[in-house]
Parts: structure tokens; C-alpha cells; sequence
């Protein structure tokens, strides 16, 4: 396609820029095509048909439309059409800048209806960050009340309820809390059309995924989540089920059954209905998995958690497809996402230029912080050079071998096939993009306060069996084997050596379990061998809710892990030894009494670091020379030794 003539880049004139072939076909194709994404749960079609009647005077409004269609034209027809997509887009986000906050152009959901249209420019763009114009949208909806109360009427309940499902998709995605906060809105909607059951069933979708982040989450609370459910679902018209249906069947290739409904927002309303109770099905114990199917379809049956999970994303693919509706698909976007994505560990990867700089921008260093309160993990890939870290590798995994001719007096914990043991503490060993590696410190002391404590540096190694030995893996432990703060206090800076995998013993981890639990769920004293184990029971119970994951951590990366975090070595069936290093940051304010013990020789390597501003730790330190520091480094205690407690 020609690019538009100089009378289409007309921005603040609609009526002159439509003048221009191109830019009118680009306002055609969204009235024609791409406006019934937008009025899925809308049976006035507020996006189909009031959006452009504004459009056509307005200059904001008209921009948003005129940047997602020439984008969509882009992705899908026309790359010439780039540049004009950027141009509008460009002058839309002016508009909405200068906008004061009682603008009539936010009263009458102008503004929203614009920021949703630029939400959707930017996935088809593939910008870094898709959730840029949800927060603008958030800001303007917070501003004018929109969120309490019952969602008003017309364009600005249309945009509203636009806004909360492009939310739902980012989350999805994301697996991440809402941008809204759906406390103070209630459930009471008035159902007058199909289109009203969409937006209820998108509300209590909603606030279940904001409270399934909750920490302080109980079993009374999700039990009132499935009456509500059990409520919604009993109030929703026969015709809005599916009216023909056919099963699966992976002999005739047809994984996904065929499901037929008479109006893609029947389709729409049970995607976010499975989605619900997945979630509530994730969250449920398995005694009340009997109550979780009647809250399900009468002819999808399971006995187990995993069988109604597995069930659950059947449907929604099967929906999705036999549909066929771009309305329907779009809206499938974040439920199919939630779906495929099996748990895994928070990946952080930053770009070239972070790394260069040694720091973390502010979108990925939201990120890190994200996963380190939900998961109490977080992992950073290639971000510690592999020369540096294979010269400390060599000469580790040799004291390694020398610790383990030790037997039992060697400095093993749990069993002898994995080994606590100190890095050569002097400075030919000593890389600052490994021990004070500035990206690790900037995501601790964003979860700490400035200026965390070092006062821990060691590593555990993961040792080939024995001829003739059995491999061993730890029990699932908790390092805060005391009584501790509830909030983050302690972080590990771990750094494997090399690639860890499942085979040469990559440690066993337990998201999320950093926080809810106490001193209460260990058995065992503080100090001992094998303290800090976790109590059978709350295994069996977690590993229903959560199961434990084995992550391959790329050799490079940063792995940061709140100390609380259930976690086990894990057997290594290699023959080549796996180190890994931890390093423990303090919280400024905790009292912890361990120092560390370095090399003269390292004295002036951190002096310099903090005299450039690089350091951003208190390191209480013993100085000593470098001939009884290497006399004495591998004399250390079993990792239990530590006392990570605070004096009072």
C-alpha cells in the first residue's frame, strides 16, 4: 500500500485527514473489522458505534483509532504502514498528556476509550512493556471514581470493562496481581443482557486473581469464593450454554473438542469462568474437590485436582477454536497463556546495555521485585562474565574433592553428597561481578532498604556419588531455622559455577513458601545438622497446591532467594562436582553478629569499589593475612553452623 498523502497526517483535523484514501480505509477497517474486540461484553457496541461518531471530531480519539488500525495493518498486510501507526500513536499519547484531570474528555470516557485502543497498539507492536497504557488507563479511572460503586453506563463503562479484561490478560500473562484494586466494587450487576453476565463473571474473575496473591488467603475465604461462583453460575440462562458439542479424540487427531455456542460472548463468559476455577481449583484442598465439581459442568467429570486442571484447558482451547470469532480469540489470548505456561521460577533478562551498566532498569527491576514477593525467588540470566567465573571454578571444585576425602569430619550438610565450603578468600579469587555484583545489590536493597549487610559468604557444592554409594538428597529445610521477622530480612545471592540442571543436582525449590509459615512448621533444633525441616504434613498439603520445582539455571546467572524459602539439595548424578555460591545480604536493620574473614590483600579492592559508588553493601569484616586466611578457608562449619539469627 502507498503511504497517506501529506493532507492524511492531519491529527487534530479528522474530517481533513479522511480526505486521504489511505487513512480513511485504515478508519473503514477499524469500524468494519477491528471494533468488535472491544464490544465482546457491550450490547450497545459503544466501540462499534459511538467511538468513531466521536472520532470523527475528536482529535484524541481519532489518533487511537487511526494508530491501531494502521499497526494492525502493519502486522497484518502492510509494514509500509509503520510509520504512520507511530506517527498517530505519538500525537494521541500529547493528547492524553495534556489532559487536566476534570476534562470532560475523562468524565465522558473518552480518554479511557483512547488509553484501551493504545493498550492494544502496543501488544500488536511488541512493545517492552504492554502494560505502559494499562497504567494510564488506571490513572484515569482511579481519578473519576470509576472503580467504586457499580460501573457506570455508555463509553465509560464500555472502556472500563475493556480496560479490566486487557488487566485480566496482562495478569494472565504475567501471572501477576491486577492493576485495579476490586475491593470496593461490588458483585450486584444487573444482568440485562448476555453481554452483563461477560462483565460479572469478569469481575469475580477479578478479585479472585487479586486475592490468590494475597498472602493471608484462608480456606473460608476461598470457600466464599465458590458460593459466589456456585450463585453466578446457577443464575445464568440456558441459552447461554453450549448448544452442541463434540469430545476430543487424539485418535482421530482432534485433541481439542468442538463446543458451539449462539453468541461469542457465551463463548467469552465460560473462558473466564474455567479460568476462576482453575484458580480456586489451584488454591483448594484436595478434601473439597468434590465441592469444586459441583461448582463445574455436569458433563465434565474428575477425581483429582490434576484431572480437572487438565480438563479446564481442553475446554478453553476447544473453545477458542471452534469459535473462530477474532472477538473470542483475542479475549482467549490471556486464558490460553495461563494455561500453557507450566510453573517456573521468575526470569529476569536484562538487556545488553543493563548489564554494561550493571544495573537493572525500572521495568525489569519491578519485575525482579514481583516474583521475589510472590515466589520469594528470582533469577537473573547472563549477567556474571563466564571468564571470572571460571577461574574460581577450577580451583573450587579441587578444594571440593579435598573436602570430601575429609569423610565425617568434613563439612557436609544432610548427607555427604553435598558440602558447605568458603571460597578462597584473597584477591586473585575475588571478581567483583561475582561477590558484589551490583545487579544483585540493587534488587536486595530494593527489597531491604539501602546499604544491605554481607556478613555470610560460602558455597555448598553438589558432589558426584561414590563408587558403590547411593545418591542422597536433602530434606526440604528452611535456612531461617529461628524465630524470624514475617517480611523479607534475608536474602541469598546464590551463583552457580556452572549450568545447573536437574541431573548435576540443580537445588529443589518451593515457590511461594517465604512467607505463611513460622518456626512452627520445622522440626529439629536451631544450630543442629539437620535442623530447619519441614513437617511432613505441610509437605504433603503444599505439594497440592504448589509442587516443587528443579530449575535449570543458566551458568551466568544471579539467583536471589529470600532465606525462608523451603528448598533441598538435590542428588547429582554427573561426575563433575557442582559449586554454587551464596552469599547473604542482611536487611540494614537486622542485628545479625556474623563478619566476614578476608584477605589483606582484598582491603583495598573494596575500599576502591566503595570509594566509586559500586559497593552498596556494609561489610563488617575480620582483616587478615592472606597466609592465615588460605591456612584456614576450607576449616569451616556444616552450613546449620551459621547462626543467621539477630541478637535482641
Amino acid at each position: 500500500m502507498p503511504r497517506p498523502t501529506k493532507k492524511g497526517i492531519c491529527p487534530d483535523s479528522p474530517r481533513t485527514a479522511l480526505q486521504d484514501q489511505n487513512i480513511a480505509r485504515l478508519f473503514h477497517s477499524y469500524t468494519s473489522n477491528i471494533s468488535e474486540w472491544y464490544d465482546l461484553s457491550d450490547s450497545a457496541c459503544s466501540f462499534g458505534l459511538e467511538v468513531q461518531s466521536i472520532a470523527l471530531d475528536e482529535p484524541l480519539l481519532f489518533c487511537a483509532v487511526i494508530a491501531l488500525s494502521s499497526m494492525h495493518a502493519c502486522k497484518t498486510s502492510a509494514p509500509s504502514f509503520r510509520k504512520v501507526a507511530e506517527f498517530y500513536h505519538h500525537r494521541c499519547v500529547q493528547f492524553l498528556i495534556a489532559l487536566d484531570a476534570g476534562d470532560e474528555l475523562i468524565s465522558r470516557g473518552v480518554a479511557l476509550a483512547a488509553t484501551c485502543l493504545l493498550r492494544s497498539f502496543e501488544i500488536l507492536d511488541g512493545d517492552v512493556d504492554p502494560n505502559m497504557h494499562l497504567r494510564g488507563a488506571y490513572s484515569m479511572a482511579s481519578l473519576h471514581d470509576v472503580l467504586s460503586g457499580i460501573p457506570k453506563a455508555g463509553l465509560l463503562g464500555a472502556g472500563f470493562w475493556n480496560y479490566l479484561r486487557e488487566d485480566i490478560t496482562f495478569s494472565l500473562f504475567e501471572e501477576c496481581p491486577l492493576k485495579m484494586n476490586l475491593e470496593s466494587t461490588p458483585l450486584t450487576i444487573q444482568h440485562s443482557s448476555d453481554q452483563d453476565y461477560l462483565n460479572s463473571i469478569t469481575l469475580i474473575l477479578g478479585k479472585i486473581i487479586n486475592m490468590s496473591f494475597k498472602q493471608d488467603t484462608d480456606g473460608l475465604q476461598w470457600d466464599y469464593i465458590k458460593d459466589g461462583l456456585k450463585g453466578w453460575r446457577k443464575s445464568c440462562p440456558r441459552h447461554m450454554k453450549p448448544y452442541s458439542r463434540l469430545q476430543g479424540d487424539i485418535v482421530t487427531s482432534h485433541l481439542f473438542p468442538s463446543i458451539w455456542f449462539l453468541q461469542p460472548c457465551h463463548a467469552a463468559i465460560l473462558h473466564y469462568y474455567l479460568v476462576a476455577m482453575t484458580i480456586v481449583c489451584i488454591h483448594t484442598s484436595p478434601r473439597s474437590l468434590e465441592d469444586l465439581g459441583g461448582l463445574h459442568l455436569p458433563d465434565l467429570e474428575a477425581q483429582s485436582k490434576e484431572q480437572f486442571l487438565e480438563k479446564f484447558a481442553l475446554e478453553i482451547c476447544g473453545i477458542a477454536f471452534t469459535a473462530k470469532v477474532s472477538s473470542v480469540l483475542v479475549n482467549a489470548f490471556g486464558p490460553i497463556a495461563f494455561f500453557t505456561q507450566p510453573p517456573q521460577v521468575g526470569v529476569v533478562r536484562p538487556s545488553a546495555q543493563e548489564v554494561k551498566n550493571w544495573s537493572l532498569d525500572s521495568r525489569n527491576l519491578e519485575k525482579a521485585m514481583r516474583h521475589m514477593h510472590r515466589d520469594g525467588l528470582v533469577v537473573v540470566e547472563d549477567v556474571v562474565p563466564h571468564e571470572d567465573i571460571d577461574i574460581l571454578n577450577k580451583k573450587m571444585i579441587g578444594d571440593a574433592r579435598t573436602l570430601q576425602a575429609w569423610g565425617d569430619k568434613g563439612p557436609f550438610n544432610y548427607n555427604k553428597g553435598n558440602i558447605q565450603q568458603d571460597a578462597p578468600p584473597v584477591s586473585e579469587y575475588f571478581s567483583p561481578s561475582i561477590f558484589t555484583n551490583p545487579i544483585a545489590t540493587q534488587i536486595t536493597t530494593a527489597m531491604m532498604g539501602p546499604r544491605p549487610k554481607w556478613t555470610f559468604c560460602s558455597a555448598n557444592s553438589a558432589m558426584a556419588t561414590l563408587p558403590g554409594g547411593t545418591p542422597q538428597r536433602q530434606p526440604v529445610h528452611s535456612d531461617a531455622d529461628f524465630a524470624h521477622p514475617d517480611h523479607p530480612f534475608a536474602l541469598v545471592v546464590n551463583i552457580p559455577l556452572v549450568t545447573t540442571t536437574p541431573e548435576n543436582g540443580s537445588t529443589e525449590i518451593w515457590l511461594g513458601t517465604h512467607h505463611g509459615f513460622g518456626l512452627d512448621a520445622q522440626e529439629g533444633a536451631h544450630g543442629e545438622r539437620a535442623s530447619g525441616r519441614i513437617r511432613e504434613e505441610l509437605l504433603r498439603q503444599r505439594q497440592e497446591i504448589s509442587p516443587p520445582l528443579q530449575p535449570i539455571i543458566k551458568k551466568g546467572s544471579i539467583v536471589v532467594r529470600d532465606l525462608r524459602l523451603w528448598h533441598a539439595g538435590m542428588p547429582n548424578t554427573t561426575q563433575q562436582t557442582r559449586v554454587m555460591l551464596a552469599m547473604i545480604h542482611f536487611a540494614p536493620w537486622f542485628r545479625n553478629r556474623m563478619r566476614l574473614e578476608l584477605g589483606e590483600d582484598l582491603k583495598p579492592i573494596l575500599e576502591g569499589l566503595e570509594k566509586e559508588g559500586k559497593l552498596g553493601l556494609d561489610v563488617p569484616v575480620d582483616w587478615a593475612s592472606r597466609e592465615a586466611v588460605l591456612e584456614g578457608y576450607l576449616n569451616r562449619g556444616f552450613g546449620n553452623s551459621y547462626d543467621f539469627s539477630q541478637e535482641a
